[in-house]
């Protein structure tokens, strides 16, 4: 049944489209993918965790730093209309996630998506208020297996060795679709990380390691006071 579901759900989460000129000018028929953005979104939010909502909403902290890149935010949702109510940003007490998708994945991309990982991991950084979560960070990618999962793996350690990142920057899940993922080895720290060939599984077992990062419960409360900025004066009686 579970094999069954996400045979579906990789199936959806990929379309092709037409074939670029360079491709005709050459007489081949190769198609690309692309990740279907919209359809993904709907498929996540069926199997996450029943108290959280998946959309493309901008993550901001109490100081108002909202950094750029995420795909999609991944969040509690204090109240139904909380994305209005905040103008399409979502408040970082609500965050449990952040989603980066990359077409097309190669060398340059990949930086490309880790940079962005390591803008939106300095969320809070600047606040006055201290709190030891971390967003954690997934990428959802495509490219067949024209990029070996064991080169992937040592320019995803390269990257952050030859810029000397923290390991709290860095991601914790990188799933290929239809190939394999590329997973954090918290037990041995710092740029340390494992690669698993899981083919036709890998949606399934990604959705299943992003989900016990999700599941954690914060113990940070959202006071919705703090994302209120005003110099106004109201009259007392």
């Amino acid at each position: 049944m579970i094999k069954g579901y996400f045979s579906a759900f990789s199936k959806k989460t990929a379309k092709k489209t037409s074939p670029s000129k360079t491709a005709e000018t050459r007489g081949t028929k190769k198609t690309a993918v692309k990740i279907d953005r919209k359809g993904l979104a709907g498929i996540i939010r069926g199997v996450i965790p029943s108290d959280l909502n998946v959309d493309s909403l901008k993550p901001i902290d109490g100081s108002g730093f909202s950094p750029e890149g995420a795909d999609f935010i991944i969040y509690r949702e204090y109240c139904r209309d909380i994305a209005k109510l905040m103008g399409g940003y979502i408040p970082y007490e609500l965050i449990h996630g952040a989603l980066f998708l990359v077409d097309g994945l190669a060398k340059n991309t990949l930086a490309e998506a880790l940079n962005r990982i390591v803008t939106v991991k300095k969320l809070n950084k600047f606040s006055e208020t201290e709190n030891n979560f971390i967003v954690p960070s997934f990428i959802i990618a495509d490219c067949g297996k024209a990029y070996p999962l064991i080169d992937l793996k040592n320019d995803v350690i390269n990257y952050y060795m030859s810029r000397s990142i923290e390991g709290e920057s860095e991601l914790e899940l990188l799933a290929v679709l239809n190939y394999g993922i590329i997973i954090k080895d918290w037990h041995k720290g710092k740029g340390s990380f494992v690669a698993l060939e899981t083919g036709a599984d890998t949606l399934a077992w990604f959705t299943i390691l992003m989900n016990e990062y999700l599941d954690v419960k914060r113990d940070d409360e959202f006071d919705l006071r703090k994302y209120i900025r005003s110099e106004r004066i109201y009259n007392e009686f």
